[in-house]
């Protein structure tokens, strides 16, 4: 296969009668005409400014069919002047007499005139006698007529079809084959008219017999210009006299052809299609120039054919296109066309039910297969269309039953033998020029293991043979490492661990104490599924026993430790076993005892244990649907990019028998692992917290809540009469720090230790292993000190999550309980906290009682509101952050509850919120409207569902205080910014009116912040809208602001310009600056200020915007000798602006840098005369 060199090169030399022919562009003559309306009248309107030649004379051709029509006394229609048109024509007897401007205006008329002609309104036998004119005229005077006078007639013959009787074949035959000649005209106008005209009257060609009698003459045109084409002396695509052969007229002629094919080939009837398909076949040759139109109409017809009679010649074209595959002496865009066409006309044989497709398998696969040894571009492309193969033709119950292997190979089946040349195909392509295989070639054998399944044992081990020796010889390259063990992987998720390592064992020699095939070991820790605990009892566990027994021997401490490395790792596959294991219920009590023993000796597998409890709990539950499992553990093959992988599923059925298995050894199970968890240092309790919860939500409650209450006496937590112990507080803590009393320090360390162990049971508790740990987080509340507050939050506020029913039961003493505890300052125990509030608040606002007890809990829930709300004006930022994302998730939850009263709970929230608008305290109301600020931004239609709301918060600038003030500007900039401009057009009197006085005042930013807002309204709704609704005395800040705005956007585009960049480039080299001088002595105007907005955006504004817009420095250029001007250009919102701010600074640093250089040096003379 040749590769394509100077690709683009060689299309624009190719000659462009090669290329298909496009659609030509419409002229004047096409133009629609108004229905109704007298034609040469439209037409006199049209051109009659027109001083060119055509105009002039299509103008006057219609003024004399309309002097006809009123001389006959005719009605001014299309039809009539059709009729007017065709008489001209039909009387003259030779357009000798006309000149050529004269015939190309009278076919225009007729184009313009025909397509105006309604349905009905020229009768079939007058249809025909105007084709046969027409004919005639093309006949006669072809080769005297201009281009568009024979493309105007080729035209008029087309739609002249439309009229005739097309249940008739007389009626039609002359203009369609007059059409049919024209087709292949030399032409270009001429032939993509008559083409399109050609396809036009397929369509309407309705009788069959017409169809085929069409069919034929267009397969006899074919044959003659197949017959005439000449290619027996082009010897090679890139042969010197290719042009010269292409070019000849008879070759040309049947290139034009192949055109008029592709365009008419869905219409064809059946048998013409046979034909033509096997005239097609004939040409597909290495020699043959014109592949790509050939293969082009090859798909068209499989794409058209009915299956039933064409497996023959569907079988040809495969094997011709399998031939031409093979060939290395194609182009490499032709050859994958006709692989990708070989998938095609496959998948045609099988979907017409025949089982010839089997045999024909392998012939479309082998040379595909070979393409995988070229270059990268062919071997991607092949690789994707053998996986779409493979994946439509090859699944493992076709060869399961069929395919069973035979010692006399005359027996085999056929999908024997089929299977058998694919996997000697592919296994060529391991071995092919001696060179290590590359990723896509890995790629098809990987999914082929995939679709074969068991049966890939018998078939592909000899690829598996090849894939272990490269894996041995050159799998430390890293760039194909990763390719051998994902194609190794693959073959141990198909045939499964017992049958690779019966083929690939893992072994130790006992005279040496070397090991083979230990590299297999990780491969099988990510990719086996689906096997059976008892190998893993029966066969790893042993080796692992005999690895570490050797260990024993060895004297040398490296091999010693490799080998008790390698039992470690045997061990450890552990999990790998347990991902849909077939014999869990049958195997697992068999072990619980292993894995007890674990547990008890061997701290290196408690990682692994934990792991493989988790899985298997997992993914039997999550058949169930029990319990929701976000992080479901199924095999590394999922994240391994391996395409078509089925894992194995249980069914239900199964899951329960697994299910119950479990639950039999959890509670010994989950002891051992609660002494192992507080027993532990911290960076090992991550992985047994997720095992406990799993066998947790398995264990029944009661014995659960036994093991836990005799932790908590262990830790004298609890007492003997299942009281609480108090906790200790801060005084005797101290006291036992100073006299180094360590045990009774630890006693607030195993609190917290058992209340997040208690997190973790929450999931599968019943009522009373639910009160117990929240009278175990009430007492620890109830502590003079915040010991374990943060553990107990998070507790409590897994309760909540998980059960709904304790929330609705002990509302009263859930908010009594948090109401009565300080704000904690840690970020963790602040957002537990605000998750209990959320389900709380939801709670609350959701219920739907009597009158009295819904003011009662009102007034509950304002205490959690008037939280959040000081939260949200909180120094910290994390604080602040964490009381937006409860405030958010809260309307969340709210707007999905259907209202059940006349107040939806989501405008209750509202409703109470901007309660605190009128409150005392200005921090509160400033939190209020920071509230509201979150809420707009997160869901605008607020504002237009609650229309009182913008109002009051409106209103607040009549406030004294800075700090409402502050939230209100920021309140309106939210709005203004996420409404929609046609919304914002009824709120922009109110706007405006309400922030514009604040325009006077500097201070605290208050200008810029009305600056901002007033921009963005100029931008939302307009100028004029905004200046219709500012107070007289506003009316030049406003102007003064769109100034500075347009300003703004030129100074932008000015200093990307590269005159300025240049002249800025000047200033640094000579060290001429003038510095506006003020407070962070940046060159820029003004103080910078940053702040957090409501929807946690960092944002900048200047003091005075308006007054540093209009600022600039002046600076002196040596080269030019004149003073230039730059105007500052505004610092800009976000991180942008802050960019900009640091590079002035680095800028100054500079230039002070240089000018003390010089000053050093004693040449500031120049600066010195600046300066006077």
């Amino acid at each position: 296969m040749k590769p394509q060199k100077h690709k683009q090169q060689k299309q624009e030399e190719q000659p462009l009668l090669l290329q298909q022919d496009q659609p030509m562009e419409h002229d004047h003559t096409e133009e629609p005409l108004r229905e109704g309306a007298d034609i040469c009248q439209q037409l006199m309107d049209r051109y009659a400014k027109s001083s060119a030649p055509q105009h002039r004379h299509l103008l006057a051709t219609a003024a004399a069919m309309r002097a006809i029509l009123d001389g006959e006394s005719l009605p001014l229609t299309p039809s009539s002047y059709f009729g007017a048109a065709m008489s001209a024509v039909e009387t003259t007897s030779s357009l000798q007499t006309l000149d050529s401007t004269e015939i190309v205006a009278l076919m225009s008329f007729l184009t313009i005139v025909l397509p105006a002609v309604p349905p009905q309104g020229v009768a079939p036998a007058k249809a025909r006698e105007a084709v046969e004119v027409l004919a005639e005229v093309l006949a006669r005077e072809e080769e005297k007529l201009a281009v568009s006078s024979v493309r105007s007639a080729v035209k008029c013959l087309g739609i002249l079809l439309g009229f005739c009787d097309l249940e008739d074949w007389n009626s039609v035959k002359l203009g369609f084959k007059t059409l049919l000649k024209f087709s292949v005209d030399k032409r270009p106008k001429v032939r993509r008219c008559a083409q399109e005209c050609l396809e036009n009257a397929f369509k309407c060609f309705k009788s069959s017999s017409v169809l085929a009698k069409a069919s034929k003459l267009v397969l006899s045109a074919f044959e003659s210009c197949s017959c005439s084409a000449d290619w027996s002396k082009t010897t090679s695509p890139e042969d010197g006299s290719k042009d010269d052969k292409l070019l000849k007229s008879q070759n040309i002629g049947f290139l034009h052809m192949l055109n008029v094919l592709m365009s008419v080939c869905p219409y064809l009837s059946a048998k013409v299609s046979i034909q033509i398909l096997s005239e097609l076949n004939k040409l597909i040759s290495p020699r043959f120039s014109a592949m790509t139109h050939i293969l082009k109409i090859i798909e068209a017809l499989l794409e058209t054919l009915a299956v039933g009679y064409t497996f023959q010649e569907i079988e040809n074209v495969i094997t011709s296109l399998a031939s031409y595959v093979s060939s290395k002496e194609n182009p490499v865009d032709t050859v994958m066309t006709a692989a990708n066409l070989l998938r095609v006309a496959l998948n045609k044989i099988q979907t017409g039910g025949s089982s010839s497709w089997i045999k024909n398998l392998p012939v479309v696969l082998e040379p595909l297969a070979g393409l995988l040894a070229g270059e990268a571009d062919a071997a991607s492309q092949a690789s994707s269309i053998l996986k779409d193969l493979i994946n439509e033709q090859v699944n493992e119950k076709t060869f399961l039953m069929e395919s069973q292997p035979s010692d006399d190979v005359s027996e085999e089946s056929l999908e024997t033998i089929a299977i058998r040349r694919i996997c000697i195909a592919l296994e060529s392509v391991l071995s092919a020029r001696g060179e290590t295989p590359n990723q896509h070639a890995l790629s098809v054998i990987s999914l082929l293991y995939l679709k074969l399944g068991k049966t890939s044992y018998i078939y592909m081990r000899s690829i598996l043979f090849k894939l272990v020796h490269l894996m041995t010889t050159a799998g430390r390259d890293p760039s194909i490492a990763v390719h051998l063990q994902r194609c190794i992987g693959s073959a141990v998720i198909a045939m499964g661990p017992e049958k690779m390592l019966s083929l690939v064992p893992i072994s130790l020699h006992p005279d040496d104490f070397t090991c083979s095939n230990v590299w297999l070991v990780p491969i099988l820790r990510d990719y086996v599924v689906g096997s059976s605990i008892e190998y893993y009892m029966d066969y790893i566990v042993p080796l692992a026993k005999s690895f570490k027994r050797a260990s024993s021997g060895v004297k040398k401490s490296v091999p010693r430790k490799e080998l008790l490395g390698h039992a470690h790792d045997l061990w450890k596959l552990l999990p790998a076993f347990c991902r849909c294991s077939s014999d869990t219920d049958k195997q697992f009590r068999r072990l619980a005892v292993l894995v007890t023993d674990f547990l008890k000796k061997k701290s290196l597998m408690h990682e692994s244990v934990a792991l493989a409890l988790k899985i298997l709990v997992n993914q039997n539950t999550s058949v169930l649907g029990s319990r929701v499992v976000k992080d479901l553990d199924t095999c590394a093959v999922q994240a391994s990019g391996l395409e078509s992988q089925t894992l194995p599923i249980y069914t239900k059925k199964t899951a329960r028998r697994n299910i119950k298995a479990l639950s039999s050894c959890s509670t010994e199970l989950l002891q051992l692992l609660f002494h192992l968890f507080v027993d532990s240092i911290p960076a090992t309790r991550s992985y047994l917290k997720d095992a406990i919860g799993c066998l947790a939500s398995i264990t029944d409650s009661s014995s659960t809540r036994e093991i836990f209450v005799s932790f908590l006496r262990r830790f004298g937590i609890l007492n003997n009469r299942d009281e609480f112990e108090g906790g200790r507080d801060e005084m005797d803590a101290s006291t036992d720090r100073e006299q180094g009393n360590e045990h009774a320090i630890d006693e607030n360390a195993k609190r917290c230790l058992l209340l997040e162990l208690a997190s973790f049971l929450i999931e599968g508790a019943q009522k009373e292993l639910i009160d117990l740990v929240f009278s175990f987080v009430k007492d620890t509340f109830q502590g003079s000190n915040d010991n374990g507050h943060a553990e107990a939050y998070n507790t409590l506020s897994n309760i909540l999550k998980e059960h709904p029913w304790f929330c609705s039961s002990q509302y009263s003493q859930l908010i009594d309980l948090l109401i009565g505890l300080k704000t904690p300052s840690d970020t963790a125990s602040l957002r537990s906290r605000f998750t209990c509030f959320h389900v709380l608040m939801v709670h609350a606002l959701k219920m739907n009682s009597e009158e009295e007890q819904e003011e009662k809990e009102d007034s509950k829930a304002f205490f959690i509101l008037n939280e959040i709300i000081l939260v949200l004006k909180d120094a910290k930022e994390e604080s602040r952050k964490e009381a937006c994302d409860v405030l958010i998730h809260i309307s969340s939850s709210l707007r999905s509850i259907s209202p059940v009263s006349s107040v939806a709970p989501y405008q209750k929230l509202i409703d109470m919120i901007m309660g605190y608008l009128s409150g005392s305290s200005p921090q509160i109301t400033s939190g209020a409207v920071s509230a509201l600020s979150v809420l707009v931004y997160k869901d605008t239609d607020i504002c237009l569902s609650i229309p009182d709301l913008i109002p009051p918060v409106l209103s607040l600038l009549q406030s004294k205080a800075v700090e409402v003030i502050k939230a209100v500007l920021g309140f309106v900039k939210v709005v203004v910014s996420c409404l929609r401009n046609e919304d914002l057009q009824s709120l922009l009197s109110d706007v405006v009116d309400g922030v514009i006085s604040w325009s006077s005042v500097s201070r605290n930013h208050f200008r810029s912040k009305v600056t901002v807002i007033l921009e963005i309204m100029i931008r939302k709704c307009g100028f004029a809208a905004v200046q219709l609704v500012t107070p007289e005395k506003y009316k030049g800040f406003l102007k003064t602001v769109v100034e500075n705005r347009r300003n703004k956007t030129s100074n932008e585009g000015g200093i990307a310009n590269k005159e300025a960049s240049a002249s800025q480039k000047d200033v640094w080299e000579r060290g001429y600056t003038r510095r506006l001088k003020n407070k962070d002595l940046s060159p820029h105007s003004g103080e910078y200020e940053t702040s957090l907005s409501a929807d946690d955006r960092l944002e900048g504004s200047k003091k005075d915007g308006d007054l540093a817009a209009r600022k600039f420095s002046k600076i002196k250029s040596n080269e030019f000798g004149k003073r230039r001007k730059r105007t500052f250009h505004q610092l800009r919102s976000g991180d942008k602006r802050k960019m900009e701010l640091k590079s002035s600074m680095n800028m100054e640093a500079t230039i002070r840098n240089h000018k003390a250089s010089r000053a050093r040096d004693g040449n500031n003379a120049g600066w010195k005369k600046q300066k006077k």
